[in-house]
């Protein structure tokens, strides 16, 4: 038994009588008409209790329900005593009704709940204390059946245990740490892959989306290199004692729009499984997440409602939460979670293992996928798809991590070879359209393939001036920008953009250079960040005393070769060549140094650009204020494919 915020919780069996507060695990066979039942309520109070579930005949096992409360089991104690009780806000409640139903004077309710700073507001899931009155003890309710345990089988007892002075609380489900998982396809990225299978645990147990988990930890820890991460296994930022202790450090908070730096205490964990465990935890037992809770089929709404909580307290908080979440396509795992023996492996191919015929293209599945999707990017159709893959027996039911052949020259499967595009034009019908968000995936493509997708960016936002030079056979800069914390990596930057040279060659054939590069500023350079390494860099664009970091904003612009001496990296057989802008260029401010480019940057827009340079970037350090960066190789790769062109359009967009 422990006392948590003030509110008595005893851990949960399954042979416990629903209280106030149950959150019910779905098992294999469970229905809503079933778990309505045994708890002594409806279906419709069920789905009025769980938003989440749009369709009442489709629930999964490992999903977590609330089990609506009702008169007999959400009412305070009515037993005459004085030593007051706790009652559970459910929608709809006002504190003065409250008052009213429990004979209390309303003035003597809002004092004994200090916690809530206006009596005109509250949430449902928040506990308030009615402070002790003396009212006649009512007819005992009829009790709810006892359950045996099923893992302590025994008669049914004859009469009710009496009910405790104060109303109970189940604990919320526990978190096995060492719970298999399954099979969970691996993403290349080292931190996401090492907490992976912590967070499905997690969500499977609780319901909390493992996309969420992830982005919070993330986040929260720096990609696992924080000193509370590293000291306390603390991923999450979680304040108090933990089941080994506590540890005080300096953390940075936002109040009023300003930001402060305090010591607190934060949670110690002896693993880091304990800390995943212990997460999920955090949301359920403490009651202003209750509206979270309601929806964790829906992970982006989940962010953006913990963060109205009271998670955090920077305003871009659920903004960085949602980023993560698309740019590293976190929610597959939520899928993974779902699924409950983890991805499904492809079905064993029969001993020997015969490698693909050269030529053969496969592609990965993504969340969001379809065939008909894929077979508009790879100009194939869902015929062809099927026939290539005939382990796929349902064409709508295609799992992220599988892997699909896509038909070509080299198939070994019998179907007949998609046609290759002329490499003398780009393909027109079933050329590859540019997703709607995040860098689009070009392996397998063609140089034509890929040339006609990146052309598409030209068309939708490039200059008049761009579209024509590209036209023309001039070679056109494309620039993709995934937005990302100017925090990141130590504030050091990331490479996670693209940049893309084109050219239509003379013969009619083309020419593509993708490049990992970075079109963003680290915060090494930012005037008055405490891990600010650098000498700071800007302009003072809100005439607050401090420099602002900038970067370019969408759209075309024009830049020249130059050559500024030794100030960009070693110098190479080539000279320290860059680009450099042809005049000064848009740029849009950090102003309020928070890491992010948004709407709240007041007096953002400037036009200071014109050293923003394309240069080389170290191999870990972007070495950007606002520059266009590429690791030294990619860099050389770039500067290869300018040939001999003194000047070029640059078109940026951001894609996610």
């Amino acid at each position: 038994m422990a006392r948590i915020n003030g509110v008595t919780r005893t851990p949960a069996t399954s042979s416990q009588n629903p209280t106030t507060g149950t959150q019910h695990l779905i098992r294999r066979g469970d229905t809503l008409s079933g778990i309505a039942q045994r708890y002594g309520t409806t279906v419709d109070a069920l789905l009025q209790a769980n938003r989440q579930i749009r369709n009442p005949n489709l629930i999964y096992a490992g999903q977590t329900l609330t089990i609506p409360t009702t008169r007999n089991t959400s009412a305070p104690n009515q037993a005459g005593s004085q030593a007051g009780s706790q009652y559970v806000v459910r929608r709809g409640d006002t504190l003065s009704e409250i008052a009213a139903r429990n004979g209390i004077d309303l003035a003597r309710l809002i004092k004994a709940n200090t916690q809530i700073q206006n009596p005109n507001l509250i949430y449902p899931g928040q506990v308030i204390n009615l402070p002790g009155r003396q009212v006649a003890t009512p007819a005992p309710a009829r009790p709810n059946p006892v359950q045996p345990s099923p893992t302590q089988p025994g008669p049914v007892p004859s009469r009710p245990t009496p009910a405790p002075s104060q109303p109970t609380t189940p604990a919320p489900p526990r978190v096995d740490t060492t719970a298999p998982v399954g099979t969970i396809p691996r993403t290349g990225n080292a931190f996401i892959d090492s907490i992976a299978a912590d967070a499905i645990r997690s969500q499977r147990t609780t319901g909390v989306p493992a996309s969420v988990t992830i982005a919070q930890a993330i986040l929260e820890s720096g990609w696992g290199r924080s000193e509370l991460t590293r000291q306390a296994n603390n991923y999450f930022g979680i304040k108090g004692t933990g089941p080994a202790g506590s540890v005080t450090m300096r953390t940075r908070e936002v109040f009023n729009g300003r930001e402060v730096y305090v010591n607190a205490q934060f949670r110690k964990y002896n693993s880091a499984a304990e800390s995943f465990a212990d997460h999920a935890q955090f949301f359920i037992r403490n009651p202003r997440y209750a509206t979270a809770m309601r929806h964790t089929n829906d992970a982006f709404r989940f962010a953006a409602e913990i963060h109205k909580a009271g998670y955090a307290t920077d305003p871009n908080y659920t903004n960085l939460l949602h980023r993560l979440m698309r740019e590293y396509d976190l929610t597959r795992f939520d899928t993974i979670a779902r699924n409950g023996n983890g991805t499904p492996a492809p079905a064993p191919a029969p001993a020997p293992v015969t490698p693909p015929a050269a030529g053969t293209r496969e592609h990965r599945v993504r969340v969001g996928d379809t065939l008909s999707r894929i077979a508009q990017q790879y100009g194939t159709t869902v015929a062809a798809l099927q026939r290539a893959n005939p382990s796929i027996t349902n064409p709508n039911l295609i799992y992220p991590g599988q892997r699909i052949v896509i038909p070509g020259s080299g198939s070994t499967n019998g179907s007949r070879p998609a046609p290759t595009p002329a490499p003398s034009t780009p393909p027109t019908s079933g050329s590859p359209v540019p997703p709607s968000r995040g860098l689009p995936r070009t392996e397998g493509m063609t140089t034509a393939q890929k040339f006609a997708l990146y052309a598409n960016y030209i068309e939708r936002h490039g200059s008049a001036q761009a579209k024509a030079d590209l036209a023309a056979g001039r070679t056109v800069i494309l620039g993709l920008r995934v937005e990302t914390n100017t925090r990141a990596n130590g504030g050091q930057g990331v490479y996670d953009d693209r940049i893309v040279t084109l050219r239509k060659l003379p013969n009619g054939q083309f020419q593509v250079t993708e490049l990992r590069a970075n079109t963003e500023p680290g915060s090494q350079y930012e005037d008055g960040w405490s891990g600010r390494t650098r000498r700071p860099m800007g302009v003072d664009s809100n005439r607050d005393g401090r420099l602002d970091l900038g970067r370019l904003v969408d759209g075309t612009h024009e830049y020249m070769r130059a050559n500024v001496g030794p100030n960009f990296g070693p110098t190479q057989p080539d000279g320290n060549n860059i680009l450099m802008p042809t005049t000064s260029r848009p740029v849009v401010r950090d102003t309020n140094h928070d890491g992010v480019f948004d709407e709240r940057d007041r007096n953002r827009n400037s036009f200071e650009g014109q050293t923003m340079y394309f240069h080389r970037g170290g191999t870990t350090n972007t070495y950007s204020a606002g520059c266009q960066t590429m690791p030294q190789s990619e860099f050389n790769r770039f500067w290869d494919s300018l040939g001999s062109q003194q000047r070029f359009q640059y078109v940026l967009v951001t894609v996610g």
